[in-house]
């Protein structure tokens, strides 16, 4: 009893390593760019998700009609030099349909407050992707490897908080559980049932309801898609069930030690990776387009 708080201690510390490189990695985090402008080095956050205000419904009919637009935002901040983007610097995006048949577009920004470039964009449906780089001044950065936005809808934070809490207290009960077995102490047979309920909580019912508030779909993962984020999560609670059903066999222990590995593991791939992706040839919300 009186180590039982370094088991919790290290599975908190685990569970923050975890979560903290699935963010930093996940394909909708902004992305961080460093570009040199004369003789001033500047640090671009540049998003790669943004809200948009077409709605599912109105993806299905001719959305493109409705005239919506967007704001893209890019954050500067001066990392060497002393020099900051004045006001009357251009800025230019180019941007594209992401995996459509369309040509390089492009508009021109302004400098908005604290050193923020604001882009109008023509909005796209839920799961919609647009690849863009940048021009300021005379200088094109990233041109080779645009950046990839994909919109979604807005998620209302009671949904959205309890579902991130929820899936962080699954990663960190997991590895608690595992760690228990590790050491051979029974009490994670409890704990198990405690993981176990918060998967499902938070990744097989909150979850499709966030996304579908984003997307428009509950579930695109196995057997209806290929989304990796719904998948790992069905796979997550198949593991912790084996470990369950066995709870009082020999193999149990080991079996809970496998599905707490197993769970952190695939929790540590990257959020939204193969995610839901809008077909602009076919109108669908999709995952897995090649």
């Amino acid at each position: 009893m009186k180590k039982i708080w370094l088991l919790w201690l290290l599975a908190f510390l685990i569970t923050v390593f975890a979560a903290f490189y699935q963010r930093k990695t996940g394909p909708t985090n902004p992305k961080s760019v460093t570009a040199t402008i004369a003789e001033t080095t500047y640090m671009l956050t540049c998003p790669r998700s943004m809200i948009t205000e077409i709605t599912p419904q109105q993806a299905q009919g001719n959305w493109e009609s409705l005239g919506k637009s967007s704001l893209l935002y890019i954050k500067t901040k001066i990392k060497k030099g002393e020099s900051g983007l004045s006001k009357d610097t251009p800025v230019t995006l180019h941007f594209k349909r992401f995996r459509a048949k369309d040509d390089w577009q492009q508009v021109e920004g302004v400098m908005g407050a604290n050193n923020r470039m604001e882009f109008r964009l023509p909005a796209q449906p839920p799961a919609g992707k647009i690849a863009y780089y940048l021009t300021i001044a005379d200088t094109t950065l990233f041109q080779d490897k645009p950046i990839v936005v994909r919109f979604r809808n807005d998620v209302p934070k009671g949904i959205l908080i309890p579902h991130i809490l929820v899936m962080f207290a699954v990663m960190l009960l997991s590895t608690f559980c595992g760690l228990l077995a590790l050491r051979n102490d029974h009490r994670w047979k409890k704990y198990a049932w405690i993981a176990l309920a918060t998967i499902v909580t938070g990744g097989l019912i909150l979850g499709p309801i966030v996304q579908k508030f984003a997307f428009g779909a509950y579930w695109t993962g196995w057997p209806l898609g290929d989304d990796l984020t719904d998948t790992k999560t069905l796979v997550a609670a198949c593991f912790w069930i084996i470990a369950l059903i066995f709870r009082n066999k020999k193999t149990g222990r080991a079996l809970a030690i496998l599905a707490s590995i197993i769970l952190l593991a695939i929790y540590s791939i990257p959020h939204s990776t193969s995610g839901s992706e809008f077909n602009y040839e076919t109108g669908q919300v999709e995952t897995g387009i090649k």
